[in-house]
C-alpha cells in the first residue's frame, strides 16, 4: 500500500471517530491538523455544511489555528459566499502574510467577484512566495479555467511550458482550452507539438482525430485514428470514433467492420449496436438492422434510439402498424425528442389516427413555434382532409413567426391555388421565388397539376431568367 493510501485510511478512520463522537455526544481528542484534514475530507466530497461544522468545532478548541480560516474561506467560496470568503482570508493574512496558499485562494475569490486586477496581483504574489513554481502555475491556470477565462488559463499553461518545454500535461490543457472555445486550428497546433515531443503518443493522435472530426474534416480524422490504432490496436475509443467518421462519409460497410471490431474488443454495447443498425438501415438491409436495434434494446431497454430504430425498419418496409408501438416506446423514454415526435405524428396520420397526430404537432409547436416540419406536416393533414381554410390558417400563423420562410410560402401558395384564390396564391409564389428560386420544385410535390398552370410556369420562367 502506497503512503497516500495509508493517509486516506487514516483520514477515513478519523472521520468515523469524529462522526461517532458527534452521534454519541461524547468527547474525543483531535489535534488541529486532524480536524483540518476532516474538514478537507468533507470539502472534497462536496459536503460544505459538515465541513463548516468541523471548522467551527476546531476553532472552539484552537482559536489561533489559521488553517481553519483557510478552510472556512474554501467552504464559503464553494457556496458562492465570496465576501465571506474574502473576510476569512483578510483575518488569516494578519497571521500568515507570506503564505502562497492564502493569495491563491484570495485570487480565486477576487476572480469570482469579477475583480480581475486584484486577482492578478494576488497571483503575482503567489509566484513570488512559492517554492514549487510549476505546480503553482498549474494551480493558477486551473483556477482561470474553472472560471471560464480561457485566454488567461492558456497564458499560465504557456508559462509552465517556458519552465518545462516537454510538459505534456500543459499542452493537453492548452489544447482543451482551445477546444472549448472552438479554436480548433490552435488546438491542433498544441497536439502537433506533442507529437513532435512523442510521435508514439496515442492520446495525442486520438485527440487530433477528435478535433478534426469536430471541424468536419473526417478524412483527416480517420488518418489520425489510424495512426493511433497503428501504435495501439486495442485503443477502442479510436476505433469507435473512426467508425463514426466513416458514417459521416457514407462509408457504411467500412464503418460496420470497425464497429464489429469495437464489440470484439470491448464486448456488447447498446450504442455500438444502434450505430451498426443505423449503417445497415442506410444500406437498406432492414432485417439485419432490426436485429442490431433489438440487441441494443435487450442490453439496455432505456435506450430510446434502439426502439426508434426498430420502428424505422418496419416503417421503411411499409409496415406502419408494426412500427408505431416502437415509436411510442422511444417517445416515452425521450418525450422531448422532436425527431421521434415528428415520425410518430406521421405514423399516427398514416394509420388514420388524426386527432392523435394533431395533438403531437400541437405539442411540438408549443415547445418550439419555429419548427417548420411540424407546421408543414400539420397543415398537410388539414389539406388532405380537404379542410383548406384550416391548412391556410395554420401557415398564416407560421408566417407570423417566420415571414421569410420560403417553404411556408411555397406551401401556402399550393393551398391557395387549390382553393381557387389565385391572385393571393401568385403573390405568395412570387415572394417564395424571390427568396429561394431553387426550391420551386416544392410547389409541385403537393400539387403536380400546377405544372400545367400557365401563370405558375410563366412566373417560374421569368424568375429563372
Amino acid at each position: 500500500m502506497e503512503g497516500e493510501d495509508f493517509l486516506d485510511e487514516e483520514v477515513v478512520s478519523n472521520v468515523e471517530r469524529y462522526e461517532k463522537m458527534i452521534r454519541n455526544k461524547t468527547q474525543e481528542y483531535f489535534d488541529a491538523e486532524t480536524l483540518e484534514s476532516i474538514a478537507e475530507y468533507y470539502i472534497n466530497r462536496e459536503k460544505p455544511k459538515k465541513a463548516l461544522e468541523v471548522v467551527y468545532y476546531g476553532q472552539g478548541l484552537f482559536a489561533y489555528h489559521t488553517g481553519f480560516l483557510f478552510r472556512k474561506s474554501e467552504i464559503f467560496l464553494s457556496l458562492g459566499k465570496f465576501d465571506d470568503s474574502l473576510e476569512e482570508l483578510e483575518k488569516a493574512e494578519l497571521y500568515e502574510p507570506f503564505n502562497p496558499e492564502l493569495f491563491l485562494l484570495k485570487g480565486e475569490t477576487y476572480l469570482n467577484l469579477d475583480i480581475h486586477a486584484e486577482a492578478d496581483k494576488c497571483f503575482e504574489k503567489v509566484m513570488l512566495l512559492c517554492d514549487e513554481k510549476v505546480d503553482m502555475l498549474f494551480e493558477i491556470a486551473y483556477i482561470y479555467e474553472d472560471c471560464s477565462i480561457y485566454d488567461k488559463a492558456i497564458y499560465y499553461f504557456n508559462l509552465v511550458i517556458e519552465e518545462q518545454p516537454d510538459n505534456e500535461q500543459a499542452y493537453y490543457e492548452i489544447a482543451n482550452c482551445y477546444d472549448i472555445t472552438m479554436r480548433y486550428d490552435k488546438c491542433l497546433e498544441s497536439y502537433k507539438i506533442m507529437i513532435d515531443l512523442d510521435p508514439y503518443s496515442t492520446n495525442a493522435w486520438y485527440n487530433i482525430g477528435i478535433t478534426h472530426s469536430k471541424m468536419g474534416a473526417f478524412d483527416s480524422a480517420i488518418d489520425a485514428f489510424d495512426f493511433c490504432l497503428a501504435i495501439d490496436d486495442e485503443y477502442v475509443a479510436a476505433r469507435f470514433n473512426k467508425a463514426n467518421c466513416l458514417v459521416e462519409l457514407d462509408r457504411f460497410g467500412e464503418a460496420i467492420e470497425e464497429y464489429r471490431q469495437t464489440i470484439d474488443k470491448e464486448g456488447p454495447d447498446p450504442i455500438t449496436f444502434c450505430n451498426m443498425g443505423g449503417c445497415l438501415e442506410r444500406l437498406d438491409q432492414n432485417i439485419e438492422a432490426r436485429e442490431y436495434y433489438k440487441k441494443a434494446a435487450k442490453l439496455n431497454p432505456n435506450v430510446a434510439e434502439a426502439w426508434f430504430g426498430v420502428g424505422l425498419t418496419y416503417e421503411k418496409e411499409g409496415n406502419t402498424k408494426e412500427s408505431i408501438n416502437y415509436f411510442k416506446r422511444a417517445v416515452m423514454l425521450e418525450p422531448e425528442n422532436s425527431e421521434y415526435l415528428l415520425v410518430l405524428g406521421e405514423a399516427e396520420y398514416k394509420l388514420g389516427q388524426i386527432s392523435e397526430a394533431e395533438e403531437i404537432y400541437k405539442r411540438l409547436l408549443d415547445a418550439d413555434p419555429t419548427m417548420m416540419e411540424a407546421w408543414l406536416d400539420w397543415s398537410f393533414i388539414k389539406f388532405s382532409l380537404n379542410d383548406l381554410d384550416a391548412a391556410i390558417d395554420l401557415l398564416r400563423e407560421a408566417l407570423k413567426i417566420e415571414p421569410d420562410c420560403h417553404q411556408y410560402l411555397y406551401r401556402i401558395a399550393n393551398y391557395l391555388y387549390a382553393k381557387g384564390e389565385n391572385k393571393e396564391a401568385t403573390l405568395h409564389l412570387e415572394t417564395a421565388l424571390i427568396l429561394f428560386f431553387d426550391d420551386h420544385f416544392l410547389l409541385f410535390e403537393i400539387s403536380p397539376e400546377l405544372k400545367n398552370n400557365d401563370v405558375v410556369t410563366n412566373l417560374i420562367e421569368l424568375y429563372k431568367k
